[in-house]
């Protein structure tokens, strides 16, 4: 076998170059779905930043964060460098919603400042039961009904996100999103992005 590089064929080097343009780098991934980001009018999904332990139990107190440590040390500086990023970017966020448990809304607080999160009982990880492709209608709903020259961003569980995208995302991974092709429709997948 020669390994003579003058030796090799055209076509070779023509394979290479098909392989590197149809398997961008996570790099140029990002940098597109920020690009894709600037022009508006989508939903960014974000799981909550890394956490304590197991689960978090649904109790009377679910938005009681004073009395619970939700996220980690890590988590915290995570959910920070998220906002940084963002802001970094001057990607236009219209709207921020949370689910109601403590390390959803821990995590949107410490991204995007307190006063401007709203809590959405349909973010929550219970919503779907034992049904794990379960999308709650209310949210369909919510990604059909945006439209604006901003984004906007929902901070919620890994598993209503792998409902509709297909994978758990990676920690510090969102997932862009837009209206599916019919009305009600699950909400289609446009691209991801690494914040971490």
């Amino acid at each position: 076998m020669n390994l003579n590089p003058r030796r090799w064929p055209a076509a070779f080097f023509l394979a290479l170059a098909i392989v590197a343009i149809a398997h961008p780098t996570p790099g140029s991934a990002t940098e597109a779905a920020w690009a894709r980001l600037a022009q508006g009018g989508y939903t960014i999904l974000l799981g909550y930043s890394r956490t304590p332990g197991g689960g978090e139990p649904l109790r009377p107190d679910l938005g009681d964060c004073d009395k619970r440590k939700s996220l980690t040390d890590r988590g915290i500086q995570e959910s920070r460098r998220i906002g940084m990023r963002f802001a970094a970017r001057a990607v236009s966020i219209n709207e921020v919603y949370s689910g109601e448990f403590c390390r959803a809304l821990e995590t949107a607080e410490l991204a995007f400042g307190s006063s401007n999160i709203e809590t959405k009982a349909y973010l929550n990880s219970i919503v779907g039961g034992a049904d794990p492709d379960f999308i709650p209608p209310e949210l369909i709903t919510a990604v059909e009904e945006f439209y604006g020259a901003g984004n906007q961003l929902m901070v919620t569980h890994p598993d209503l996100i792998k409902a509709i995208s297909g994978t758990v995302p990676r920690q510090g991974e969102a997932v862009i999103i837009a209206p599916g092709a019919n009305p009600g429709d699950k909400p289609r997948v446009v691209n991801r992005l690494l914040l971490d």
